[in-house]
Order: C-alpha cells, then structure tokens, then sequence
C-alpha cells in the first residue's frame, strides 16, 4: 500500500470564462462537480451573488474542510535596522496565493509547488486575490492560507471582485449584490460576515470595477447604495474585521480610477464619524508621468493631468482632514507584468528623511512565484523583491527597486510562550517527524508553515565565511531548515541574528532550546539574547543526542523577569574548514514544566470513501478539535502488517487524503490514524484515534503501459514502462520477422537490430486474475526515424475560423511555446488548421489545452475531432474525442499520409463553457510521405511465408538446383534487409514461385 504522488501544475492565471453548477447552496463549475463525484475532492469555495445567499454551511459538504483553525497571533513591530525603515507605514498584499479561483484544494497538494508566501514580516494584510466573471466573484481564502497568515499575525481577507464589462462584469450582479430588505438591512453583507466568522478569516477586500465612464454609466444610486451597504457593513462587523475599498467607483456611479484620494472617491472610505471602510487601495497610476483625470463640467470627456508628484502627499492631509489616518490609504503598485523591474517613482511615497505619505499596496508579488520554474529560484526572487540583491535588510540596494524592507519595519508574531518553530515553509521533498522520515512523498500545506526568521538575512562573520539559507535536504520537523554554510576559519565566529521577539513573560522554569546539526567541522554553537533596557547576553547550552539532532538548551531562570527583544545564533569555530554546514531544525522558548495536555481525538469518521478504477481509494477524514494545546494532527495510513506513513499534517480538523494504492489482496483493509501534536511538538500514542476502511474485492488489472518512442531506427531501443492499475507481475512478448522475445519486469528496455514492424503484448497479473494487452504492428524500426519524431507544424501556416484578438490568432498555437495561445469564444463551432507544406506521414497530435498554460483544469478543451487533407478541400475524420479532461491530450494518428490537419472544436471546456484556450499544437510524424517498412509490411511477410513453405517443398524434390538456390537466398535477404521497395518484393516472390513451378514439371 502506497500514498501515490500526484504532480500538478503550479502557474497563477485568472480565468474570464465558465459555466456554474446549478445545485444552489454548494455552488461550483460543472467540472469540479464531475471531479469531486469521481474523486471526493473537497474545493474551496467561491460563489456568484444568488449562490452566496442561498449558502449554508451545513449543507456544503466542503465547508468544514475549507475552515481556518489558527487564532490571529499578536504582532509587534521590531527596531529599525536602518534609518529609511518607517515604522507607521504598513503594506497590503494583493496575492494570486491559488492559481485559480475554481478547482483549488481546501487544504494543500500532493506535491512541493505552490506560492507559500514567508515575508510576513513586511505585510499587515493578506488579500488572498481571485475571482473572475467564469468562476465566481465572491473567493474568501483557503484554510490553509489563513492558517499561515494567523499563524504569522497577519489578517486575511477575501475577495469581492465585479470585473469590468469587457472581462464578463454584469450589473445583475450588482443587484443581486446590494438588494436590500424592508427593514433596511443588507442580506449580502450579513452573509459575509457569516462567511468570514465560519471560515475564520478577517474581512474582505471590495473590487467594484463593472461600469465605465460616460453619461451612459451615471449611476449615482447604485454609488449611493453601495455606500449604504459599506456603512451597514461596518454597523455590523466586529472591530477586528477589515472591509478594504478599491479605487474605481466614484460618487456618481461611474468606473473611474482616481490614483489618489480625491472629492470623488474620498467618500467610499468615509470620515471620522462614518467610516464606510477600513482603508482604500488606491490605483496604480500614481506614479506615472500623466493620467486621466475627471472632467467636472462634462461628463463624457476627460482630462489629461500631469503629476506633480504630490498627489499622494496630499491625498493623506486629505485624510487627515477627514479624521482618518493617511496611513489607511495604500498606494497601489502593479507588479504583475514585471515583479522588481517595475518602475516606480518611490520618493512620492517614501520620501527621504519624512514619514511615508500613506501606506504602501502590492498588486501581484505573487509574481515571484509566477515568473519561476524552480523553487530554487522563487525564494531568490522572494529575497529580491522583500529584502535587496545583497540578501541582508541593513545593506542599501544600488538598484532603482531598493526592497520592500528598506522602507517597512519588520514585525514579528513572537510575543507570548510557548514558542517553538521548526522554520517550516509549509512544504517539502518528504516529512520529517523528531528527524526521521515518516513519508518521502512531496507535500504542500501552508498551513503548516512556521514563523521564519524575522531577518532574511543578517549575517555578521568574523574570519568565518557562513551564509544563510532555506534548506529543502534536511529537516527536524516537516521538510526544510535553515542552513549556515561555507567556511570555518580557525578561531572565527559567525552571528545570525534570527528573531525580533517581545517576549516578557519569562518565569523561573523557562529555557531556550535549539536542535541543530553539523557536517564538515564542529563548533561551539551559542545563542545571544537582547533583552530591554540591559543589552545582549551569550548563553552557553547543554547538549545531549536526539537521534542525528543535537538538542542544546539552557535555562533562562535567571532572566525571569527581563524581556527578550532578540534571538541570535552564535557558531564559534575551533578548527579550520571550507565545508561546514550547520543545518538549525528547530527553536523554541518553553516552560520546561508546563505540561500542555491534549484530550484523544474524538468522534473520527469517514466522511466519503472514493474508489477510483478498483485501485485508488481517496478519503475524507473529519473529527472533534481538541479544546486547547494543539498545534495540529498528523494524519497516518497503516497498511495490513502494521506499518505506518504519514499522508498528512493539518491544523484543521478535517482532512483529504488523495491517491492511496491499495494492497493488492483479495480482501483488503486500511487503516488510518489521527494523532494530536501539542504545541510544544510532543504527540502520545494514548490521543490517538483511528478507523478502518474496506476496499471492494480486487479484480483483475487494468493493463496499461507507457512506450519511450512509437518509432526508433535499427540499433536503437526502446523502454516499455508498466501503467496497469493493480498488477503485481508484468510479462512482455515481441513479435516480429526478426524479433520474438519475452521479458519480465514493470520496465524493460528492448533493443531492435533489424528494421521491422513488430507487435507487442502485455500480461499482466495479480491475485484475481491476469489482463492481456495485445497491440498488433505496434513498434515500427525504420532506418528513416533516427531524428525520431519531428514536430512537422512548427512555425507552419496556420488559421482558425475566430480569434479573440490578433494576440491570441492561430499562429500562436504552433510557436513551440507555452505562453502564447489560440483563444476564440464560443462552446462549439471553431476550429483551427495547419498546413504542413507538402503530404507528410503523421503519428501524433499532441495538444497543450489550458492547463498547460497555467490556467484552470476546468478550462481544458473536453471534446473535439481530428481531421486530415491532402488539399485543404477534401477532409477525412480520423478520430472523435470525447471526455479529454488532461492538460496535454496525446491522440494517436496511426501513420497517416497528410498535408493540412484540422482541430474542431465540438465542447470547449469541462462544462458548458464559453472559450477554447489552445497553446500550443504539435503534428509529430516523419519528413517523409512514406515509411517504407509500413507500406512493405504485408507483401513482406507473404514474401517470407512463400520462402518457408517453398524452400520446405524443394527440400522434398531431392534435387539440387543452383539458380533456383539464388533465388531463394535472394529473397531471403530481401526480408533480411526488410527496408526495400514494394515492386522489387513482388518481382523476386513472382521469380522464385515461377523457378519452382519449372522445377516441378522437370
């Protein structure tokens, strides 16, 4: 029994286009419906208006999975480190966390990629982006994402967002948004607030953008209503809850962006005495040279304004005058396009030497993320945009973006005992529990993430050369550290200064404690802790083993009544060395005689239990949350011999577990196992609960397999791989002219000699019985195909019936990339063709659909028709695909002789959707307009049949004849050299069936 892992695509994208479910209180798109029957998939949740409304979250099967468990954690603000920090400024983050709106995960994945975000330390709020006119327009956070914010002190919001026009917006919606009750009261804003207190987050961010400018969309009394449903909003929202208003909707109803606060938006934040909203985020235009402002006397024009660049300056004193602090207002930064390189005019936000003129708005840093293709690479990218290009928050950047930590103090969530941090970024190649590995699957829950050091890094080396990093190869508990590594000089000290803290309840029983390893050298590892008012202290630690882990620790007895402003790392190195790594797997700040007991985990059930083709089972766990102590649950899978593997960590109480193989027994059982984790990381067998489930009776294996290569060339090989469901043994057959052979294994390579055509057979078994795949003429050897296939419509001419725009025409859907594509609205009807410039032989279409490209799997072209020409006139179907739901559809053309093919379109996404999203599509054959080897296959072996029966009758002559002897060893070098024209076959069996007829008339 095995925890399969499942690989997905990690792009953020937007989506513009869908169709919605229809069942009312559990509102998703068609496609997630068809894969959470299939699958049990819980989703997190978005909704249109109506489907809010009707929202219960006793109904909703996926509520309880989409809960957030974590309290927000207290922050304070930490020293400066340099004089250009501004310690009232604070920072919003407009975050793409989960790439799509629909078809997100309520907690996590089974693999390491995703946005798991760690600079907390800079942002005061998270909005967790989404929404569009396809999926839904109301995307309150995934749990997991609150949990890590909370956890990090950060408040998230949800998103509210009616797009424009032109992307889909609707004023229905709108109405359905603001319709208000006799007694009036606002129903939508009683269920936001309903949302927001079930799932346990902190507010919504409102993007209102459907409208324009013109008297055409002079609509002062839906901006009236609008307002009426803020204030209402704020009457009825607890003071910890943020409502965030976006700069577009003006006083008159109209869509008209302001980049600044000005008479005609200031009312949409409201004064001192009638807030609307907690803060608005101004757009982005600030900072341009020129933008278009309102024309007060004539509503269907604009005025060109040129910045003074002041704008922002005086939209705080306008604040201020209002009664409200400037730093409510955020100003707005679009790095979507272009993350660190994007050109801003900082010294009208922060100028230098004064106080930030308001707060500061990111749209999009999930760019980082974005714009990487490793993980490697994102945290690089992270440590740009946050910290500078020297990777230390104290040092000035000589680049034009100078950090967001050279203007933002830092904050931490350290503030009250227990603490205990095992520097998790809530993701991982394996998991590590007490330093031993308990699943070596990949994971993803940023529910799980820990506090990260609050310095990225600062680092101070005397004769060392140590640097600081996040390390994915060791962990302590969950699947990273932090690394110190370089070189050690003899007598060299090495500071890392890791935690600003506001730590002031130290009693007599408490102790810090780190777990750490050493490779290459060993030092004298120490802690430094500043306390207030009395400066920095060394405290030396006691080590003992723990396992491979060192675990050091010291009393703090002595400091009872000081408080702790600052944690460090000290190595001092004793011995010369140019590999050292010192990997830090956990810090913590306990009362070693507190005990946190936690109560056993109660009321476990199986929620649903999904089988997938007899083989796949996926579950749904929920159970009772202990009252108190708990950080969180390690969820296990025990197999029939007892042995266990985690499937699962989560705060929450509720859990999926996705693609579990089962035992291949007739009869088969699995069990699996909550276990409580205190906050102090300690777990007791005793808390423990578990439940059993059974599987339905095995049957026999559904044969399957994968193939390097369709075609290769004489001396090449090729590797057949083993892709049944439930098979235990793999056998293998080759047959051919020149070829019959058998091999076992789940992957066997074969080379081939001789040129040929050959079948090819599977059998596969396990205790239910064996499966035979049978494949006839299946591995074709021609001297012709050692290049291997080619992709024959690369850059070829190409054209569709409708595009979107001429960015998104035919052409792009053969450029051999992944970030352009063919784009045209409509469910059926379109279609798109290549002209391969002369008749090739043609084996594969494969087909990159939208997921390929970054966007939702919801999105995924579900039906469409092959077709081939040889005029561009005259078409002939070759396949009729129905049900594709793979991000990259690979559809056999079996060697067919074409110029032009042609994709029709006939559904255009997983549901009833309204736009077919190609990126890229590959026509792979040979530059050939034949394969010999095919074209002679059947003259071939009747050529070697005639050989085997006529040598065998002149054997029975009893005579020796010499020409008829050349005949025959002409032909047998035919089929020996296999690639050879059809007429020369054809002559040499018609000579040698004539030499023998004359010999039997001699």
């Amino acid at each position: 029994m095995k925890h399969r892992r499942f690989i997905s695509s990690a792009i953020a994208a937007i989506m513009l286009f869908g169709v919605v479910s229809t069942t009312p209180s559990y509102a998703m798109l068609e496609s997630d419906v068809q894969v959470q029957e299939k699958t049990g998939q819980p989703f997190s949740s978005y909704w249109y208006p109506n489907e809010l409304l009707q929202w219960n979250p006793k109904t909703d099967k996926d509520a309880k999975f989409n809960v957030g468990t974590v309290p927000l954690k207290k922050r304070e603000s930490a020293d400066k480190v340099k004089d250009s920090q501004d310690e009232n400024a604070k920072v919003i983050s407009l975050a793409i966390a989960n790439k799509t709106t629909s078809s997100t995960p309520s907690q996590g994945k089974n693999d390491m990629e995703g946005y798991n975000f760690s600079y907390w330390q800079y942002i005061d709020t998270l909005v967790a982006w989404g929404g569009s006119a396809g999926e839904g327009l109301i995307v309150p956070p995934s749990a997991d994402l609150i949990d890590a914010a909370h956890t990090n002190g950060v408040p998230v919001l949800g998103t509210i967002f009616f797009p424009p026009v032109e992307y889909g917006g609707k004023d229905a919606w709108l109405d359905e948004f603001l319709q208000k009750d006799a007694d009036g009261t606002f129903p939508m804003a009683k269920k936001l607030i309903e949302v927001a207190k079930y799932y346990n987050f902190d507010g919504w961010f409102v993007n209102q953008e459907t409208g324009g400018k013109g008297t055409s969309n002079l609509k002062p009394e839906r901006a009236k209503l609008m307002k009426e449903f803020l204030a209402y909003l704020q009457e009825i929202k607890s003071d910890n809850m943020e409502i965030i208003w976006y700069d577009s909707m003006i006083d008159d109803g109209r869509i008209f962006w302001q980049n600044s606060l000005t008479e005609y938006n200031k009312n949409f934040l409201g004064d001192e005495s009638n807030k609307l909203s907690d803060g608005i985020f101004l757009n982005f235009w600030w900072t341009n040279n020129r933008m278009a402002v309102v024309d007060p006397d004539n509503v269907d024009n604009q005025i060109i304004y040129t910045n003074t660049g002041n704008e922002l300056k005086e939209s705080g004193e306008l604040a201020e005058y209002m009664g409200r602090s400037k730093y409510d207002l955020y100003a707005g930064i679009d790095v979507q396009a272009n993350g660190y390189n994007t050109q801003i005019k900082w010294d009208r936000l922060f100028p230098e030497g004064k106080e930030a003129n308001t707060s500061l708005g990111l749209y999009f840093p999930s760019w980082t993320y974005d714009s990487s293709s490793t993980i490697d690479e994102f945290l690089e990218k992270e440590e740009r945009f946050w910290i500078n290009e020297n990777g230390d928050p104290r040092k000035d950047s000589s680049n034009e973006w100078k950090g967001i930590s050279n203007n933002i103090v830092e904050k931490t969530p350290i503030t009250e005992l227990p603490f205990v941090t095992n520097f998790s970024m809530g993701n991982g190649k394996f998991f590590n529990v007490n330093g031993e590995e308990v699943s070596h699957d990949e994971w993803n829950h940023r529910g799980m993430m820990d506090v990260l050091p609050t310095y990225r890094w600062i680092v101070d080396n005397k004769k060392n050369n140590l640097e600081a990093s996040i390390d994915y190869n060791e962990s302590y508990y969950g699947g990273n550290s932090i690394a110190l590594e370089g070189s050690l000089a003899k007598n060299g000290t090495t500071k890392i200064k890791l935690f600003a803290t506001d730590l002031d309840d130290l009693k007599n029983n408490t102790e810090i404690s780190i777990k750490y390893k050493e490779d290459g050298s060993k030092a004298n590892i120490k802690l430094e802790l500043v306390f207030k008012d009395k400066g920095s202290k060394v405290i030396d630690l006691k080590t003992s083993k723990d396992g491979k882990w060192i675990d050091a620790t010291a009393s703090l007895s002595q400091y009872k009544k000081d408080e702790i402003e600052e944690i460090s790392l000290i190595v001092d190195s004793k011995d010369i060395s140019n590999s050292y790594k010192l990997n830090l797997g956990q810090l913590s700040v306990t009362d070693s005689k507190q005990k946190l007991n936690v109560s056993k985990v109660k009321d476990l059930k199986v929620e649903d239990f999904k089988v997938i083709d007899n083989y796949y089972g996926n579950v749904r766990l929920t159970w009772s949350r202990s009252s108190e102590n708990v950080s969180h649950y390690e969820v296990y899978m025990e197999d029939s011999q007892g042995n266990r593997e985690l499937v699962g960590s989560t705060p929450t109480n509720a859990f999926f577990i996705s693609d579990i193989e089962r035992e291949l027994s007739l009869d088969t059982k699995t069990k699996f196992i909550v276990k409580p984790v205190n906050e102090l990381f300690e777990t007791d067998n005793k808390n423990e609960a578990s439940i059993t489930v059974e599987w339905p009776k095995l049957e026999v294996p559904k044969a399957n397999f994968e193939m390097s290569d369709p075609i290769v060339a004489p001396g090449q090989s090729i590797t057949l791989t083993d892709k049944s469901l439930a098979g235990e043994t793999v056998k293998w057959k080759i047959e051919g002219i020149h070829k019959n052979e058998e091999l076992e294994g789940n992957e066997v390579t074969v080379k081939f000699d001789k040129p040929g055509v050959y079948s090819l057979t599977q059998i596969v078994s396990n205790a239910a019985g064996e499966t035979v795949n049978h494949k006839e003429d299946y591995i074709v050897v021609s001297s012709q195909s050692k290049d291997g296939l080619k992709n024959l419509a690369l850059n070829k001419d190409a054209k569709a019936n409708a595009e979107v725009n001429e960015n998104e025409s035919a052409k792009f859907a053969f450029d051999g990339r992944l970030n352009s594509k063919w784009c045209t609205l409509g469910e059926s009807g379109n279609w798109i063709e290549v002209d391969l410039g002369k008749e090739n032989i043609i084996k594969e279409l494969r087909m990159s659909h939208a997921q390929a490209g970054g966007e939702a799997a919801s999105m995924n072209t579900s039906e469409y028709t092959i077709e081939i020409s040889q005029d561009g006139e005259n078409w002939v179907e070759l396949d009729d695909i129905k049900g594709n739901n793979k991000a990259v559809s690979r559809n056999d053309l079996n060697y067919e002789l074409a110029r032009y093919v042609r994709v029709k379109i006939n559904k255009s996404e997983q549901g009833s959707g309204g736009a077919t999203r190609i990126y890229e599509i590959e026509v792979l054959g040979i530059d050939s307009d034949k394969i010999l080897v095919l074209d002679n296959k059947e003259v071939l072996y009747q050529l070697n049949n005639t050989i085997n029966i006529l040598e065998k009758e002149y054997y029975k002559l009893g005579i020796q004849n010499n020409d008829f002897e050349t005949l025959l060893n002409k032909c047998k070098n035919i089929v020996d050299k296999v690639e050879v024209e059809i007429e020369d076959i054809v002559e040499a069996e018609n000579d040698l069936i004539s030499a023998f007829e004359i010999l039997k008339i001699q």
